[in-house]
């Protein structure tokens, strides 16, 4: 249950990013406020047991960077973009995990990383192109938004990877404080916030309810489900997103992108369930340890 609503969460997440942008608090700044309201207290716990931190400083750094603009990229892409298309194109971060692991890792491929990889290739290319031939060009700002997130995603987990000693509150500060340092370099091309006070309590619900829920959710869930059926529930994100994007904001992909995205969807599951440890957290989303 707990999974469950965790994945709901986030994808509902489109809903109230959209909703403060038509308030006057526009992407990066909503970014920033919400997650300096989680960096801070995590920042401070952090730091009173700094001396857990010895041997794990590029680890910190790494996550800083690559979390970051995993969160950051991803939320600036629900904004304005196609909310089943994001979706979609942020899942191929398992598929980017086979190559990162391989090259940093030195982890084998095997018959079924290879054949995600392939099935996620395709997938994209149908949701991209709508079917009528694939080129950059089908490629907004919005869609390289989304890709990069999820190939982050995975370099990410290739760092959690090589320092799994680093604890989760200490992973989680990383990133956030990541999300807010990587937001500021877009708050230079977007307007002022132009949000009212009461506005601010209910960012302030976002940020510490939302989005905090959703992560002690999904981390309470996981921990307490076997992992071949946590890796079917985690992709219920994209089901929730899809569905509500069709009820609220009138979104209607056509078959070949229905069909893309279950060719997407397939790769993901495809990779996740070839491990049987426990997932890491980064920040907010879940992910498998040996995934790759």
């Amino acid at each position: 249950m707990a999974l469950l609503l965790g994945s709901s969460l986030w994808g509902f997440l489109w809903l109230p990013l959209r909703y403060f942008n038509q308030q006057g608090l526009h992407g990066a700044w909503l970014i920033l406020v919400t997650y300096l309201l989680l960096a801070v207290p995590a920042g401070w716990w952090s730091w009173r047991r700094r001396y857990e931190l010895r041997g794990h400083h590029w680890t910190m750094l790494g996550l800083l960077i690559l979390g970051g603009w995993t969160n950051v990229a991803f939320m600036l892409a629900l904004v304005h973009g196609e909310v089943i298309r994001i979706l979609l194109l942020f899942y191929l971060s398992p598929v980017w995990s086979i190559f990162a692991a391989r090259i940093f890792l030195h982890e084998a491929i095997g018959w079924r990383g290879a054949l995600a990889a392939l099935l996620a290739v395709g997938g994209s290319a149908l949701v991209v192109s709508h079917g009528q031939g694939f080129s950059l060009n089908d490629l907004s700002t919005n869609d390289l938004l989304s890709i990069s997130s999820g190939f982050a995603f995975a370099l990410s987990n290739v760092v959690l990877r090589a320092d799994e000693a680093l604890g989760d509150m200490h992973r989680a500060s990383s990133v956030w404080w990541g999300c807010v340092l990587l937001a500021l370099p877009f708050l230079f091309i977007q307007p002022w916030p132009m949000l009212s006070p009461a506005h601010y309590v209910y960012l302030l619900g976002f940020s510490w309810l939302w989005i905090a829920g959703a992560t002690l959710a999904i981390q309470y869930g996981v921990a307490r489900m076997p992992v071949s059926v946590s890796a079917v529930i985690m992709p219920f994100e994209v089901i929730v997103g899809a569905l509500s994007a069709w009820w609220l904001a009138g979104e209607n992909p056509g078959l070949l992108e229905l069909l893309g995205g279950i060719l997407i969807l397939a790769a993901a599951l495809l990779q996740i369930t070839r491990s049987q440890q426990h997932p890491v957290s980064l920040g907010g989303v879940e992910m498998e340890k040996g995934e790759f």
